[in-house]
């Protein structure tokens, strides 16, 4: 019992894990299709389907993303052919079979992470500590949880197994290395083992050679304080870790040809050898020392003085040599303050602040108790250092205050912060236990009422809370919703297909200008959509996103860099044109989110800053107040209705909003657009929702405001399609003459969905001439299709005609006068 008593604790910690990864969110992954959730587990998808067809080979360039340029993809080795084996090995080789194999992938690394936290906490501090933190890994809620359930094949769970795997075994290496009579062959197989964990860490995320730089500080830091710290052991454990990883790393060094700290680059070799070299420097100032104080300088500087002409001599060489390493090297800190456009990505937002302020309950949502548990463990960890001068207490003090460094600047390192909570949290609960005597009461069986009953409360106070939120928020594993999957099943049955599917399980040489436009073999197109979307429609629908959740694509207004920033807040459609011919775009995807919630997002990249979008886009907050006949928008306080109930506010689209490309494709359905028609449309939002609310609303607004300012015929206030596929044409051109200041032109259209709404545009005439472009016609292959005549009208003289797909797709001409 008393060697083996942690073992049931840890089984019953993997079990609980395993019931929120895996059974609570069932229902939600296994649906009416197999859902991976969010964004990244569909690109994964797609490159461990091609890796499947092309197998040992995968890709690293990908031309069907970012296009027309494509791109080095940055996702690492380990997960694509771990996830590879398992479904060759299962016979599960594409599709829904695939994707099933895949979803239960993440819940692994969530489950198996119980054990590498054990070994690490226990080996610090001791066995107690470590079941206490190995149950709080299995239990911790917020994105730890959420990257490690099932149907989220993603990355970024095997990054935090693999980085506490490495720590625990560095840290059991460094142990047996100073305390242990082991021969040295056993010392060096320990470090080994650290070293293939490390190995497979950079070989599942390229930009953790961070953690390399990570040891060798601590390395550096402990022997400047070496005259209280016992060091044995410290180099040559952290030298035999980095070359091993270095070796397994070294495969996949050169997959891109350009430095990067992202995508695997010749830079993370550079880093790692230069570690190892920095390693080899402070193992021979220690056979140097006699010579510091032959001239003059104590011994105990040598370290600290040395290190400081490194770091300055270094920055030199590299000021001189290799600006763009050093340029790379200080970029790492930009994960502090991210800024402009960056700032709408939600896991790039600064952690603890919610609406421009302060605040703690991202920290309850994402860590539970744990981290206000954690942060009296933290505290508690100085004093531990201070009284026991241990080195392996300094590495998780360091790596604590480093990691609380990268949460505060990002969001995203929520998951990774989530082992801090669980090692500091585990120590400071076992602390109070132990002065609560409650260890000794249980073992011995005596009774101490008052100290069993406060024992009983704080291991509630942190597990019940936690685990509840763990409980709730496991409930749903994300990903495209009913609507978005079958518009993007529709795309890839019902568009222009080529050899799209063939071209889709290639392995594709890479552009030797990433600059240039990628050379496709075949004719292709783009399928423009705001970057969020971008694996979806590559993974599902097989077509080429223009933009993409690597954030490529996107471009701006104030540089003109064509991107869907600039295509979907564009004024007028010459922008639009101009870009999507840039990007040779052939058909649109948008979805409701886009036209409200995400619109900002849309907005600020293009614009640069959130204050230069809130003043183009928005005329500020007005007031939702709901009756008992619905909800209702005041600008001000006073005009809400009495016996109302203020329910939020909304912020309120501008005239520039309505007069923007998004504006006008999805709430006006093109109207007054030239070149694009609706081609598809998802099931109704639900009018009773924020995002229906919002649509309805903006149509009022359109209605009561700038219908008649824009010439356009009024919209009907209800909501539409969830998701909304456009096609991009030249347009049927009608000129002629017109003996009046304006031509306008409209036609009923019904939907997929068979909903009936009316399209219109309107023109000047100039010197008694009009030329006007319309997208619709009457006789169409599409779903969507004009249901009457298009009438078109100058001043009193009204007449009919009608289009084909032939007309509107070619850019046929037809001459109606109007005089």
């Amino acid at each position: 019992m008393k060697k083996y008593w942690p073992l049931p604790f840890l089984i019953s910690a993997m079990i609980v894990s395993l019931y929120l990864r895996i059974l609570n969110p069932w229902k939600s992954v296994f649906t009416w299709t197999v859902r991976l959730g969010g964004n990244d587990p569909w690109y994964y998808y797609r490159l461990i389907e091609n890796c499947i067809h092309n197998f040992p080979n995968r890709i690293w360039f990908d031309p069907f993303t970012n296009y027309p340029f494509g791109t080095f993809t940055h996702f690492g080795p380990f997960l694509v052919y771990f996830s590879s084996i398992m479904a060759i090995a299962t016979g599960n080789l594409e599709g829904e079979a695939l994707r099933s194999v895949l979803a239960f992938i993440p819940t692994i690394a969530g489950t198996l992470a119980v054990l590498p936290m054990y070994l690490l906490t226990s080996q610090a501090f001791n066995k107690r500590v470590g079941v206490i933190s190995a149950i709080l890994i299995a239990i911790i809620p917020g994105q730890y949880l959420q990257r490690s359930i099932l149907g989220f094949n993603d990355h970024h769970c095997w990054e935090t197994f693999w980085m506490i795997t490495t720590l625990a075994l560095y840290i059991y290496a460094l142990k047996i290395w100073r305390e242990f009579d082991f021969s040295l062959k056993r010392k060096i197989a320990i470090a080994v083992l650290a070293g293939i964990a490390y190995g497979m860490y950079l070989d599942t995320w390229a930009p953790s050679f961070v953690f390399a730089m990570f040891l060798t500080m601590f390395v550096a830091i402990s022997l400047i304080l070496e005259r209280y710290l016992n060091t044995d052991g410290l180099t040559e454990v952290t030298s035999i870790t980095l070359a091993v990883a270095t070796l397994l790393y070294l495969p996949f060094a050169f997959k891109t040809p350009f430095f990067s700290t992202t995508h695997y680059s010749p830079f993370q070799i550079s880093i790692l050898i230069g570690c190892l070299a920095l390693l080899g420097i402070f193992r021979l100032i220690k056979h140097l020392k006699p010579y510091y104080s032959r001239i003059g300088i104590k011994e105990n500087l040598a370290y600290p003085l040395t290190f400081i002409v490194m770091v300055v001599v270094s920055i030199f060489i590299l000021a001189l040599f290799s600006p763009q390493v050093l340029n790379m090297i200080i970029g790492v800190t930009g994960v502090i303050q991210p800024r402009g456009g960056a700032l709408t990505i939600a896991e790039v937002q600064p952690f603890f602040f919610m609406g421009g302020e302060f605040s703690l309950a991202p920290a309850y949502i994402h860590f539970g108790m744990t981290f206000f548990f954690g942060f009296f463990g933290f505290l508690y960890l100085f004093y531990m250092f201070y009284r026991k001068r241990e080195p392996i207490i300094l590495l998780i003090l360091l790596w604590s205050i480093v990691m609380f460094i990268a949460l505060w600047g990002q969001n995203r390192f929520a998951y990774y912060f989530a082992l801090i909570c669980a090692v500091t949290a585990g120590l400071i609960l076992d602390l109070l236990l132990e002065r609560l005597k409650f260890y000794d009461l249980v073992i011995k069986g005596k009774l101490n009422y008052t100290k069993i009953v406060l024992s009983i409360i704080l291991i509630i106070l942190l597990i019940y809370p936690t685990f509840s939120l763990a409980n709730e928020q496991s409930r749903y594993a994300g990903g495209p919703n009913k609507e978005w999957w079958e518009a993007l099943t529709w795309l890839k049955n019902n568009t222009e297909d080529g050899n799209y599917d063939d071209y889709y399980y290639q392995i594709y040489e890479p552009s030797e200008n990433l600059r240039e436009k990628y050379s496709y073999p075949f004719k292709t197109y783009g399928v423009m959509s705001w970057w969020d979307y971008g694996h979806w429609i590559e993974a599902i629908a097989h077509r080429m996103p223009n933009a993409n959740p690597f954030q490529q694509g996107i471009g701006n207004k104030y540089n003109e860099v064509p991107g869907a920033s600039w295509f979907f807040t564009a004024f007028n459609e010459n922008e639009s044109e101009y870009v999507a011919r840039s990007l040779n775009v052939k058909y649109v995807i948008s979805d409701v989110e886009m036209l409200t919630g995400k619109y900002y997002a849309m907005a600020v990249w293009a614009e640069g800053s959130l204050e230069n979008a809130s003043k183009i886009y928005y005329d500020g907050y007005w007031y939702v107040y709901a009756t008992p006949y619905g909800l209702g928008l005041a600008p001000t306080i006073y005009d809400v209705p009495p016996n109302s109930k203020i329910v939020g506010t909304l912020n309120v689209p501008s005239e520039k909003w309505f007069e923007t490309t998004e504006a006008k494709l999805h709430l006006l359905d093109c109207s007054g657009l030239s070149h694009y028609r609706l081609i598809y449309e998802s099931k109704f939002v639900s009018q009773f929702s924020w995002m229906g609310f919002q649509e309805i609303v903006y149509k009022q607004i359109f209605n009561q405001k700038y219908s008649e300012n824009f010439g356009l015929k009024t919209v009907n206030a209800t909501t539409s399609g969830y998701v909304k596929i456009f096609e991009r044409v030249k347009g049927a051109k009608i000129y002629g003459k017109a003996n009046s200041s304006f031509v306008t032109v409209y036609v009923k259209v019904k939907s997929n969905q068979g909903r009936i709404f009316t399209y219109s545009n309107v023109v000047r005439v100039v010197n008694g001439t009009y030329k006007i472009v319309v997208p619709y016609s009457q006789n169409t292959k599409w779903p969507v299709k004009a249901i009457t005549n298009y009438t078109i009208r100058s001043g009193n003289v009204t007449k009919t005609f009608s289009l084909s797909d032939e007309d509107v797709e070619n850019g046929n001409t037809i001459r109606i006068d109007l005089i």
